[in-house]
């Protein structure tokens, strides 16, 4: 360099010497003010350098950016938060003996013409027998008692039920009337008491019946005549033989006893149906319910004298298409235990009459099996039975889960985006989008209410998205899938995500079958029904902000002292600066010029860089170049001389002062070539 000056010096001195005029050379100042231009560092940015993609920033394909925060099940609901079937405690409940129906008895017993004129001590008609003579008019009481056999069927029986017949077939040749009493024939005991007036000669018949209601029947049963009268045949002859017989006949209808030591038929003594509650303690309807795995447990207590056959039938049901039905041998004065296997079973729970939801049907017929043995029977004779359903796993429920709201556990959303620690200012996304994946397998309405919510110095900024019923399959075994979508057009998303905010937070709750009138209690679940969420937000930069600071070095190290020759003072500088940027960024740039200690010597403000113009797309299609210049007094000049440290910081908004939408993509790019010019001053 002083070479350079000096060949110019001297080339001046040359064209001086061509003057006429004569010069003392030791009185010659020559100054020279030559300019010496210094390059002082660079920066070129591209998105790369601004926005280093990490798991929340990706781009497409079209080169667009966007924040992505995806979050997995952020809500989910099982099957047991909806309903289940609690333990079953037994159920117990008897079949009593009670009356029970046997078989009508009869008996007959024939009293000889002989044998009551015997114990009447009626003589003539004694004598009488073999003619025909006079019969004398009759009026005995107490005349004596007659048979002493039993029914045979039973030999006690007390009855809550029945009638006993007696009939009289008159063989004698006059008409009788008597009095006739039933008796224990082995303690005189009076049992029925019998009337029969007039009835007619040779073959006439009458008879009398009388209740059995809490009547006692010895196996030993006599007649006993307490009273006889006749008109006898008056003056007429008629033919006397003491063989013919006044005939008794014992019939019964409608008999049952309550207790007894007697035969019993085979016989029905119970047909009912019970119901076993299976509600789930809340307003649920269980309508149908398909067992997985189910155990019909029971146990019987016989005090019956007899066995017992024992059918169970669950009407509705369904086991491999065939109703389940069961007999069951109970013996008597024993107990029976055992089990039903229900597994894979439909059953049917709307067929109580009395509430038509929830109540397993379980009909019951119990026979009596009459084993032709004497038997001693009572009324208060019971089968004691315990039912218990066990290991329950249910297949599928369906009918009406009843109406609830299920909180959603509260939770946070990370936004510590790595990126946007580069950047201070704010930034509002016009296009952000939260989507809410939702799968599945209940089959019931549920309204989702969404408190999604972001905070910034204590100031909450609500979503206040629509409530959306998800999707629900409505057969059987399906799952439906769907995505709830929350953007610009139908919430205040655009508030929550204008960063940066100190938190974002979500809740809410789920309704279950919040609207009846419109979507019908026709619910259904099965045991591996779930609900899932997951959540998706998107944030394109597609964004108005205002106040972004970006901060970085643009040289470092630097020796430019040495640049000026020996001689030469700096006279005046000009920092001369050329930006080229796609970026849709207007920025008001700062230099700060350091020394070796990062001291800072100088500031100097280039003003305001503008971005290019962006399309209707809110995309720079067009760089834009801009060249600045800036003066520099001596003193500042020697600052940016002696500088070892030069750092850029940038303060920017998107276009048109941060109002109108600009896309941010990842071929934008900003370069700044800074240089300067120094004025010297050279004396020789």
């Amino acid at each position: 360099m002083k070479k350079l000056l000096l060949s110019a010096l001297a080339a001046g001195l040359a064209l001086s010497s061509c003057q006429s005029d004569v010069v003392d050379p030791t009185n010659i100042d020559i100054t020279a003010n030559p300019i010496i231009a210094l390059p002082l560092g660079e920066i070129g940015l591209t998105m790369d350098h601004l926005l280093i993609p990490d798991s929340s920033l990706i781009f497409d394909d079209n080169t667009v950016y966007k924040v992505i925060v995806a979050q997995d099940s952020v809500f989910g609901i099982d099957v047991n938060d909806l309903i289940n079937i609690p333990a079953q405690s037994p159920s117990s409940s008897s079949i009593t003996m009670g009356t029970v129906a046997v078989s009508n008895v009869s008996l007959t017993q024939d009293i000889a013409l002989g044998a009551v004129a015997s114990d009447a001590g009626l003589t003539a008609i004694s004598s009488a027998h073999g003619s025909n003579a006079p019969f004398p008019q009759l009026n005995e009481s107490n005349v004596g008692t007659y048979g002493g056999s039993g029914f045979g069927t039973f030999t006690s029986a007390s009855f809550s039920n029945g009638t006993l017949t007696l009939g009289l077939t008159n063989d004698w040749p006059v008409p009788v009337s008597m009095g006739i009493d039933l008796v224990n024939a082995s303690t005189g005991a009076t049992i029925l008491t019998y009337a029969m007036n007039n009835v007619a000669a040779n073959g006439g018949t009458g008879s009398d019946t009388e209740s059995l209601v809490n009547i006692t029947l010895p196996n030993s049963i006599g007649f006993k005549i307490t009273s006889l009268t006749s008109p006898g045949s008056g003056t007429n002859l008629v033919a006397i033989d003491t063989t013919d017989n006044l005939e008794l006949a014992i019939s019964s209808a409608n008999l049952e006893v309550y207790n007894a030591i007697t035969q019993i038929s085979t016989q029905d003594i119970s047909s009912d149906t019970q119901y076993v509650d299976l509600s789930t303690g809340g307003s649920e309807e269980l309508r149908e319910l398909m067992f997985s795995t189910a155990s019909f447990d029971y146990e019987f207590v016989s005090t019956l004298a007899e066995n017992l056959e024992l059918n169970l039938n669950f009407p509705g049901s369904d086991q491999n298409g065939v109703e389940v039905d069961t007999t069951i041998t109970i013996a008597a004065g024993a107990t029976t235990t055992g089990s039903i296997n229900l597994n894979g079973t439909i059953l049917d729970l709307t067929q109580d009459p009395s509430q038509n939801h929830s109540r397993l049907p379980i009909a019951v017929a119990a026979t009596l099996v009459g084993s032709g043995n004497m038997v001693n029977i009572d009324s208060s004779d019971a089968l004691d039975m315990t039912f218990e359903m066990t290991n329950l796993q249910f297949g599928h429920i369906k009918g009406f889960f009843g109406t609830q709201q299920i909180t959603i556990d509260p939770g946070a959303v990370d936004l510590a985006i790595d990126f946007l620690e580069n950047f201070d200012g704010e930034i509002s996304f016009a296009e952000p989008s939260i989507a809410m994946a939702v799968t599945n397998s209940i089959g019931l309405p549920i309204q989702l209410v969404l408190d999604f919510n972001s905070f910034k110095d204590g100031t909450a900024y609500g979503l206040n998205g629509p409530n959306y019923v998800l999707p629900y399959p409505t057969t059987l075994g399906n799952t439906a899938t769907g995505t709830l979508t929350f953007d610009n057009t139908n919430s205040s998303i655009v508030d929550v995500f204008t960063l940066p905010k100190d938190s974002i937070t979500y809740g809410g709750s789920v309704n279950v079958n919040h609207d009846t009138t419109t979507f019908g209690t026709e619910n259904f679940v099965t045991n591996t029904s779930s609900i899932s969420g997951d959540l998706l937000m998107e944030m394109p930069f597609y964004f108005t902000a205002t106040g972004l600071g970006f901060y970085d070095t643009l040289a470092t190290d630097q020796n430019n002292v040495d640049a000026l020759p020996e001689g030469t003072s700096l006279e005046s500088a000009k920092l001369l600066l050329q930006t080229t940027t796609t970026l849709p960024l207007d920025a008001s740039l700062n230099l700060t010029f350091y020394d070796a200690n990062w001291n800072t010597i100088l500031v100097k403000d280039f003003g305001l860089m503008e971005s290019g113009i962006p399309d209707a797309n809110g995309i720079i299609v067009a760089p834009n170049v801009l060249d600045t210049e800036l003066e520099l007094d001596a003193s500042e000049a020697t600052a940016v001389l002696e500088a070892v440290h030069i750092t850029a910081e940038a303060t920017m908004d998107t276009y048109n002062v941060g109002t109108d939408p600009v896309k941010l993509r990842t071929d934008a790019s900003l370069n700044l070539n800074l240089g300067v010019q120094f004025k010297v001053n050279v004396t020789l």
